[in-house]
Order: C-alpha cells, then sequence, then structure tokens
C-alpha cells in the first residue's frame, strides 16, 4: 500500500508528459486539415451545391470543436507542469484579476460578484488560485439564466484549513451528476446551446489537488450550485 502511494505522483507526472505531448503534437495536423477544408470551400464554392458546402461547415464546426477539446487538455496537462508557489495571497486581490478577466470575456453580461474576503490571506500559489476561481466562477455564469447571475464567494477558516465557497443562482445539477461534473470532458448540456469543451471543472480539481486541497459541489436542478473549495493552511 506505501509502494502505490509513492507511485502516484510518478503516474501523475508520466500521465500529463503524455497528454501535453499527444495535444500539443496534434495540433498542427489539425490546423492542416482545417486550412485546406477551409480553402476547398471558398474556391470551390461556386461549383458545389447545399449538400457539399453543408457537409464542409460540418467538418470546419467539427475541427474547430476538436481544437477547442486539445487546447483545453494542452492547459489541463499544463497544471501539473510547474512548482507550486508558496506565498501570502490577499484573497481580494485574487479575486480582482478574476473579475477583470471575466468581465472582459462576458462583456454584454451584467452580474454580481459579492464576497466576505476583507483583508484574509491565505499562503497559496496566486496565479494558480487565481485559474481556480476563473474557471468555477465562469461555469457559475454559463449556466445561468436569470437576468442578473450572482456570485458570492465566503471565506472561513479554522487552525488547519481554509474554506472557501462559490455559490450561485444558476440551473443547479442534478446529485446523480455531481460525482462526474469534475472529469475530463464531461458535459451534461448539449454543445449547440452551451459551447465550450467540458474541462472547466476538471481543471478546478485538478489545481485544488495541486494546491494540496480539494474541491466538491452542493447542489440541486434549478436551485443554484455552491462549490466548495477546502485548502490546508501551510505554516
Amino acid at each position: 500500500m506505501v509502494k502505490d502511494e509513492h507511485q502516484k505522483p510518478e503516474q501523475q507526472k508520466e500521465l500529463d508528459e503524455l497528454t501535453y505531448i499527444i495535444s500539443h503534437d496534434l495540433q498542427e495536423p489539425l490546423r492542416m486539415i482545417t486550412s485546406y477544408v477551409q480553402l476547398l470551400k471558398k474556391k470551390y464554392s461556386d461549383k458545389l451545391d447545399d449538400n457539399a458546402k453543408e457537409y464542409i461547415d460540418y467538418a470546419v464546426e467539427g475541427s474547430e470543436r476538436l481544437k477547442q477539446m486539445m487546447d483545453s487538455l494542452l492547459n489541463y496537462s499544463r497544471i501539473g507542469r510547474p512548482e507550486v508557489r508558496h506565498e501570502k495571497v490577499r484573497l481580494k486581490q485574487v479575486l480582482e484579476r478574476t473579475e477583470k478577466q471575466l468581465r472582459s470575456r462576458y462583456k454584454e453580461l451584467d452580474f454580481s460578484v459579492t464576497d466576505n474576503f476583507n483583508e484574509s490571506e491565505i499562503t497559496t500559489d496566486e496565479d494558480l488560485l487565481t485559474k481556480l476561481f476563473y474557471h468555477i466562477i465562469d461555469n457559475s455564469l454559463k449556466f445561468n439564466q436569470n437576468s442578473l447571475p450572482a456570485i458570492v464567494i465566503r471565506h472561513n477558516e479554522s487552525t488547519d484549513r481554509h474554506e472557501i465557497s462559490i455559490s450561485d443562482n444558476g440551473m443547479g445539477i442534478d446529485k446523480e451528476y455531481h460525482g462526474k461534473i469534475f472529469g475530463i470532458f464531461q458535459k451534461l448540456h448539449n454543445h449547440k446551446d452551451y459551447p465550450g469543451s467540458g474541462m472547466g471543472l476538471a481543471i478546478s480539481e485538478k489545481i485544488a489537488n495541486k494546491l494540496g486541497g480539494s474541491i466538491k459541489v452542493d447542489s440541486e436542478k434549478g436551485k443554484g450550485a455552491i462549490f466548495q473549495i477546502t485548502l490546508q493552511k501551510r505554516f
């Protein structure tokens, strides 16, 4: 049993390396396929019937989705590569960085973010924590049909850990899917209505684990969701 525990970091490292190589090396042939299909449509559009044009559109759409998935897989693998920095981090500053990125992405969406951070600090990796906040809140905004999506973030601490909850007023998640949503490429909704690779929460869980913590969800369909992040304190 002890042997298996020692092997886990090495096995994860090998898996990250393999994932990185596969997703990185497949980028170039995929770009070539996409370029030539687009060139085919542009150059011979007047010689193609409606069915042929539709087939080409499907091919382009499929290659673009595959590129998005490989980009997400590449980002997922990169989380395991750098060493984690341990530094004093102001939670308010992390949230401000995250919110700035999200408001740039969702320019047409009016949403609110409230917190109780004040001057709270934790010892962690600021860049990774920012990515963690980003992916969870991005998921909350994406699956929210309210006219004013609302995100509420709370921080509590005990003698040995920090607990950060991120709650929303979104669509919620059926309890039967709570154990699946953190898996790679897990999507509960169709791609047409909710574009994306289905990697955001998988990346979130990997970051939480990389920071020496965990993440779980508490939610019911139609009643929003609460993502609970637990990080062990570093002294």
